[in-house]
């Protein structure tokens, strides 16, 4: 009976030993059901609305603006873990378990979808963004098809992504480029004033691997990947062969909550950074309104948003709202914790596991021996058998 108590003691400090380190997806889903009020931190209300299905019911996401914050507070335990959709720095990776959330994200540049019966809250300017969207596809698609995304990620390491396209890029031919001078609607204005106003969510720090836009020019694989798309806009050309030349990027960046999706609606911005997250969802324009009227027409029964001091609606996915380029990455979205002290490296782990079994062992042997030497004496055995 001993023998066995021992053995379920020693089963019980080996898990205790692991207790504190969270290194693995079930482990840590394991910890949050039974923890039901821990915190997990996220960059963005998307970045929560792309994992939440895997996450139990009552957790509480907490939002930080900079990625440094962010792993700041898992280190120092404001928070059970956080979630980016790539990797932190690598300066915390000795510091840090990185694991996957099994779910890949798909990014992609986001415009303003032409008005029509199926989009009555679109652009009312007459075909505004569809041969902006050819040919903003078609320079997502030279990009992927250079492998320039991928030299991007090495470039900006620690960077994985995940090629998951939804354009077929080795056949430009489905891109069918308008010419420079027969142009409408926001790619006229983009090619007149060879300038494109994209619209952005911060400016934050994600990190110079990610994303650092409070420098400028911003730096990360982010901002070089929207470079790189712009730079293959203007060497397109369509049938007649004319480029559409140099074109400079204004970014316009907004902290607003909700975030005001009517700016790409009233033309301040042409389209969106090309992170945002697809599968997240669209809650309204975020227009500031005081009655319904004041909002754009929706495939509602009043026939507007509704008001409520901001125009909303009941939220649809983005794909549904928007006209959505191809997708422009995917990547792998990863959860980390804090490594606990008691597991600072796998060696030094293992060796103290060991000692403690062979002292436990050692002492089991010790009480066995003890033990018999003392059921011998009570009978009036020899304790010693003689040789």
């Amino acid at each position: 009976m001993n023998y066995f108590l021992s053995v379920s003691f020693i089963i019980l400090l080996i898990k205790g030993l692991n207790c504190q380190e969270l290194d693995q997806l079930d482990e840590l889903i394991d910890y949050l059901k039974n923890n039901p009020n821990s915190k997990i931190g996220f960059l963005s209300a998307s970045n929560y609305a792309s994992v939440k299905r895997i996450l139990p019911e009552g957790i509480k996401p907490a939002y930080i603006e900079h990625e440094e914050d962010l792993t700041k507070m898992v280190l120092n335990g404001s928070i059970t873990a956080a979630l980016v959709s790539g990797l932190p720095e690598a300066r915390y990776h000795d510091s840090l378990h990185i694991f996957s959330s099994g779910l890949v994200t798909l990014h992609s540049i986001l415009m303003a979808p032409d008005q029509s019966s199926d989009y009555p809250h679109g652009n009312s300017e007459s075909s505004a963004t569809y041969d902006l969207s050819i040919a903003i596809n078609a320079a997502i698609s030279r990009v992927q098809l250079k492998g320039i995304d991928k030299e991007l990620a090495i470039k900006n390491a620690p960077k994985e992504i995940v090629h998951a396209h939804t354009c077929k890029e080795d056949d430009q031919t489905q891109f069918a480029v308008p010419n420079k001078k027969e142009a409408k609607g926001f790619l006229r204005e983009i090619l007149d004033k060879k300038e494109i106003r994209v619209l952005g969510n911060g400016p934050f720090n994600w990190g110079d691997n990610d994303g650092n836009y409070l420098v400028d020019p911003p730096v990360g694989f982010y901002p070089d990947l929207l470079q790189a798309i712009i730079d293959e806009f203007k060497n397109m050309s369509g049938p007649d062969k004319e480029s559409y030349g140099e074109i400079t990027i204004k970014r316009i960046q907004t902290k607003e909550s909700p975030f005001p999706w009517y700016f790409l609606f009233n033309g301040t911005t042409h389209i969106t950074e090309p992170y945002f997250i697809l599968d997240a969802p669209y809650g309204g324009s975020g227009k500031k309104c005081s009655t319904e009227s004041d909002c754009y027409k929706a495939n509602l029964p009043s026939g507007y948003e509704p008001c409520s001091n901001f125009c909303r609606h009941p939220n649809r996915p983005r794909i549904f709202m928007l006209r959505s380029s191809c997708t422009a990455l995917g990547t792998d979205s990863k959860f980390y914790t804090k490594r606990g002290t008691k597991k600072s490296s796998g060696g030094s782990n293992t060796a103290l596991v060991l000692l403690i079994v062979f002292f436990v062992l050692g002492v089991i042997g010790s009480a066995g021996i003890i033990g018999y030497l003392i059921f011998r004496e009570r009978r009036g055995l020899p304790v010693f058998r003689p040789i």
